[in-house]
């Protein structure tokens, strides 16, 4: 299982912590109706500043407040929840309501933080279940395929099996009497894998486009020297000699982006993708003439009609007319978003930036 990119809000933390600053993460937990982030999404705060967004506006503001006060008292509350409605509560027009989760941390955090970053670097599949009570917050790593429900507490293994089907990434679950409160996340790399074939001006672009989105890109080019000296986080090159059969090592659901310096090496890298159905999206660069005469190469050398009409070319949503590299590249990451949205949405996830959020 291949390692997931870095969590900024986690490195931080952890920096922090060992350096003996104490910090403050807040989750969103839980979030109902029409509300300006996803559950799972995360904020840190301490003294001298913040990191990430639990969705900004007055929202943001009250959970900053809190943070900052709970990092004033030691004293208090380590940990607690608290729900904000967003309309009647804080006059913000989504109008749907969010539960926060504060946690504040110091060394004594610091097991559980080393234990989600060895996790996270190893890409280790795992449910992390925070359970709340009288203030203090006790931290448990599931495997979720070995876990079995007699070990946990009813309510927990009753939603263990979205976890364990990919459908659920974070619910907050409060026992009647609210005494106790659960928060369960995933862990694991929820990205969608996508592979680009040319380390062009316009490919360099869309690397940077994506960089912050939840995209697990492998870069490809023949030539090894095409690629820029400083790449992003979690980003991986490969200078194959002959990049169609990087195609053969793609898994399922993959998301393929084709723009080399040669035309034939884009029609048999397109072939080659076209040979297998379980792809989900095929995009090549260039005009509505290339496509034409890609789709007579590629009926000429035996590829279906229904699978060449898969194919994706021009790239980027319509209406954007500019030809420089940003644009395109703004063009192409709200095309995949877009499609990757309708793959998410299907599996009961959602696609959250993974930049500044976790």
């Amino acid at each position: 299982m291949s390692a997931t990119r870095p969590l900024p809000w986690l490195d931080k933390a952890l920096a922090l912590v060992a350096g003996g600053e104490a910090c403050v993460v807040v989750t969103v937990a839980q979030a109902r109706g029409s509300t300006p982030r996803e559950a799972g999404v995360k904020m840190l705060v301490w003294d001298s500043g913040i990191l990430g967004t639990v969705g900004g506006g007055q929202l943001e503001l009250n959970g900053i407040v809190r943070a900052r006060a709970m990092l004033a008292n030691s004293t208090a509350s380590q940990a607690a929840t608290e729900r904000f409605s967003l309309g009647p509560q804080l006059a913000q027009c989504c109008g749907g309501s969010v539960t926060l989760l504060f946690e504040r941390l110091d060394a004594a955090a610091l097991p559980w933080l080393t234990s989600w970053a060895d996790a996270e670097q190893c890409g280790q599949d795992a449910v992390v279940v925070t359970h709340l009570r009288d203030g203090h917050a006790r931290k448990t790593f599931l495997d979720p395929a070995r876990s079995g429900p007699a070990s946990l507490p009813g309510p927990v293994a009753e939603r263990l099996p979205g976890f364990v089907a990919g459908t659920a990434q974070c619910h907050l679950i409060e026992s009647h009497d609210r005494r106790d409160t659960y928060v369960m996340e995933a862990i694991g790399d929820r990205s969608h894998p996508l592979y680009l074939f040319g380390a062009g001006h316009v490919g360099r672009a869309i690397v940077q486009a994506l960089a912050p989105l939840a995209f697990r890109t492998s870069w490809i080019d023949s030539r090894s020297d095409a690629f820029p000296a400083e790449l992003s986080a979690g980003l991986v090159t490969h200078g194959a000699e002959n990049p169609p059969v990087i195609v053969d090592q793609a898994p399922p659901g993959s998301f393929f982006l084709i723009m080399t310096h040669s035309h034939p090496l884009d029609l048999d890298i397109c072939a080659r993708v076209l040979q297998r159905d379980d792809f989900a999206f095929l995009g090549l660069i260039g005009s509505e003439t290339k496509r034409a005469r890609f789709a007579g190469r590629l009926r000429a050398i035996g590829i279906p009609p229904q699978a060449i009409g898969r194919l994706t070319c021009p790239i980027g949503i319509p209406g954007i007319a500019s030809k420089e590299p940003a644009a395109i590249a703004a063009a192409v990451a709200a095309q995949l978003l877009i499609v990757a949205e309708r793959q998410s949405a299907d599996r009961g996830l959602s696609v959250a930036a993974v930049g500044g959020d976790g």
